[in-house]
């Protein structure tokens, strides 16, 4: 019988609040969140946001308005704007204090069918250090996640060593790196920066792979999209032999949804996940959020045939973004 490795899934205590979830995850998620404006929706009679309120003038925090932004119960992303609180439902309205302890995700596990789970690790859910270490030792067989860095000051020695601890003392199998985070310093370096070279040899060193995620979410968000996978292939000529996941592959799906060429993988994706070390995560349900029934939009097949020709059916993990 095959396994089924869901590559992935988050565990997080309640969001919004507590020692795992500092200010710092508060602004993250306040900006990770600016691009889906027009789904908040009024409390009382469901009107939607303005979608160009939560954008700021330009991309990073020093241009984050200010709208009371918080994470509330059932899962829901909160605002206050004009005097009218409004709301979105960021994870399941089922997550009654906003939380998805390892139980519950492996209860739901147990309930797909899925055998084993990797837990991303992104400072939107909390600073989750020990958390998700507590969640792998409770269910060895069923959990392993990957560590996290402040990505911004990752070549740090602070950072550095929460790295090595994560890995080598809590057991983390790799590293998740969101570039989202460079939104902390309004995007002055990129994964290219000198200052992140000692957080790529340690990587080399503990011979772990990073699982990326392109989250710049900078305006126009395709060109800059591109811009950062292109950034991603200028890396791995420096750092081959480094194992690479490309995580929420096929971004470019939910992006201006009305273009012509939606449904398509960009040349820069292929050229990346053709480099020896490299594979893509697809969340494809994700991608076409907009259809009623998303993973069977007719298009998608299509998308699936074209990577296994071009890249093999070996460079494709599945990942859910359970819960």
């Amino acid at each position: 019988m095959s396994l089924v490795f869901d590559a992935h899934s988050h565990c997080f205590p309640p969001m919004g609040s507590g020692s795992c979830y500092p200010e710092l995850c508060v602004v993250a998620t306040q900006y990770h969140m600016r691009h889906v404006g027009g789904q908040f929706l009024r409390y009382g009679d469901k009107v939607p946001l303005d979608a160009t309120v939560p954008l700021g003038d330009k991309d990073g925090i020093s241009w984050l308005p200010d709208l009371h932004f918080r994470v509330g119960r059932f899962g829901r992303a909160e605002l206050t704007y004009n005097g009218d609180d409004y709301y979105f439902h960021f994870v399941p309205p089922t997550l009654g204090d906003s939380s998805c302890s390892a139980e519950f995700l492996v209860t739901q596990m147990d309930y797909a069918g899925v055998d084993r789970a990797l837990l991303q690790n992104d400072l939107i859910y909390g600073r989750l250090d020990d958390y998700l270490a507590d969640c792998m030792q409770r269910y060895p067989d069923r959990l392993v996640a990957l560590a996290q860095v402040d990505e911004w000051v990752g070549g740090t020695p602070e950072q550095l060593s929460r790295a090595r601890r994560q890995i080598q003392e809590l057991g983390y199998a790799g590293l998740y790196f969101a570039t989202g985070g460079f939104c902390q310093v309004d995007f002055r370096i990129g994964v290219n920066d000198p200052s992140l070279k000692p957080l790529w040899e340690l990587v080399a060193e503990l011979d772990v792979p990073i699982h990326w995620y392109a989250s710049e979410l900078r305006r126009p968000r395709l060109e800059q999209y591109l811009v950062e996978i292109a950034e991603f292939n200028q890396w791995a000529q420096t750092y081959p032999d480094v194992t690479c996941v490309l995580t929420h592959g096929l971004e470019n799906l939910r992006i201006d949804l009305d273009r012509p060429d939606r449904f398509s993988v960009p040349t820069e994706i292929l050229e990346l996940i053709q480099r020896p070390n490299w594979y893509i995560e697809l969340m494809l349900h994700k991608m076409c959020y907009d259809s009623e029934f998303p993973p069977y939009h007719p298009e998608l097949p299509g998308i699936v045939e074209l990577l296994v020709k071009h890249l093999g059916a070996d460079k494709i993990v599945w990942g859910s973004d359970m819960p």
